[in-house]
């Protein structure tokens, strides 16, 4: 009679007789104090009530369980609140001795209609209100998520008017060797057929690109003779790189760092060629440019190390892409291009809407461009700078989408069907992705 009396406690909703019929069919369960009821990956019931005595619910390993919540006598528990957690770091456990009432759908369903009907409405009662505490707990997220955002983006942003304005910085610049003219001149221009047809008539020009393609970089097995050859078999964009490449590459050292650098920039200028072309965004020929500039600023950092390598160290903590941006801007390079190098590392720490709305495309497709590379170098995409990405991506029609479906349903078949006219290290890598 007692037992029947604390039961009534808990389903005063219902009859003496229906409060009968439900503890003949539920599961009820006598707990010691700090027993488990519900462990880690077991089974859960829909709901359970407590009869007597008090139940904590506990979140995270045992060595740093947090209480999340406590239930006492003649309390409703819908047990997926807790329980479905996916990646099971909830248990259950008893305060002190405990009674408890277990239900699952099947033993629900056994009960007559009307005592079915009264369960079913505490449930939603109960779901209710989990829902309005996960309202609330959102939005307390949400408000410290974008607080947390602006706190990386003041930590990590640079100075930039302090950075500007160095005279250390003025004097470095001024040291660096100039970009050659005819690269600073195609540069400007960018890419049109025209100005293919005006390499294809400086005979200096036919002998970069000929020279180049003709080395062990692109390792073809026929030797090209001549820059009509070249152009079909390259094509009219392809050339324009070469010839940029070859520009850049006459301002730096002839030693493996350097040459690392330049390689991983060509790679990068093919790839974020295509990623434009494919995406539709952005202007196909600026980030070709933009690819081979952008590592333009560790190139600088690397020589001043080599030069004073006792301020090594001092020198390490310069901001490349500032620094990059200055050097382009003082060789008189396109707006576009400085100004997209001076943001380019801003996926890594903010949201697109930190930088200037008429560089976020090519901000974009960079740093796309980096993550497919880094892809298709083994790396894992957990692994990748990839808090902002779903940001940068409602910037493409490619919302929705992995980076893996990206890189490897959107990029690769594109880069499959020009891999023959890449440079060797690059038609290396997509073999091995297919």
């Amino acid at each position: 009679m007692t037992q029947q009396k604390d039961q009534m406690v808990a389903f005063n909703e219902l009859s003496e007789k229906e409060v009968i019929e439900l503890s003949s069919r539920a599961k009820i369960d006598k707990l010691q104090a700090d027993e488990i009821f519900i462990k880690q990956y077991d089974p859960d019931p829909m709901l359970f009530v407590i009869l007597d005595g008090k139940m904590r619910f506990v979140q995270g390993p045992k060595a740093h369980q947090k209480t999340i919540a406590v239930f006492s006598k003649g309390d409703w528990i819908d047990a997926t609140a807790f329980a479905k957690d996916p990646l099971r770091r909830t248990s259950v456990i008893a305060a002190e001795p405990t009674r408890i009432m277990a239900l699952d759908k099947t033993t629900i369903d056994s009960l007559n209609t009307m005592t079915q009907l009264t369960v079913y409405k505490r449930l939603a009662q109960l779901s209710a209100e989990r829902l309005r505490l996960l309202k609330k707990s959102e939005n307390h997220l949400l408000k410290k998520n974008m607080q947390l955002k602006e706190d990386i983006f003041n930590y990590r942003s640079p100075l930039k008017t302090e950075f500007h304005q160095s005279e250390m910085i003025k004097a470095i610049i001024k040291k660096v060797p100039r970009l050659p003219a005819f690269a600073t001149t195609l540069s400007n221009q960018l890419y049109t057929k025209d100005l293919v047809e005006q390499i294809k008539r400086d005979p200096a020009l036919v002998a970069i690109v000929l020279k180049t393609i003709n080395s062990a970089f692109y390792s073809f097995q026929k030797k090209i003779s001549d820059i009509h050859h070249a152009v079909v078999l390259l094509g009219f964009e392809q050339i324009y790189q070469v010839v940029i490449a070859e520009g850049i590459r006459r301002t730096m050292p002839n030693t493996s760092k350097f040459k690392a650098l330049h390689l991983h920039s060509e790679i990068i200028s093919h790839i974020a060629f295509m990623l434009s072309l494919e995406s539709r965004h952005g202007h196909p020929a600026e980030m070709a440019s933009f690819g081979l500039l952008h590592e333009i600023g560790q190139i600088v950092i690397q020589l001043l190390k080599d030069q004073n390598p006792k301020l090594a160290a001092l020198v390490g903590v310069l901001d490349q892409a500032q620094l990059g941006s200055l050097l382009l801007k003082e060789w008189n390079l396109p707006d576009v291009l400085w100004k997209s190098v001076e943001f380019q590392s801003y996926p890594e720490f903010s949201s697109p809407h930190h930088i200037p709305e008429e560089l976020r495309y090519n901000v974009t497709l960079l740093y796309l461009s980096h993550l497919c590379y880094d892809l298709f170098q083994g790396k894992k995409e957990l692994k990748l700078s990839s808090t902002f990405f779903d940001e940068y991506i409602e910037l493409t029609n490619w919302q929705g989408l992995t980076l893996d479906e990206i890189a490897r349903e959107r990029l690769l078949p594109a880069m499959v069907k020009k891999s023959k006219t890449y440079p060797l290290p690059l038609r290396q890598l997509i073999e091995k992705q297919t």
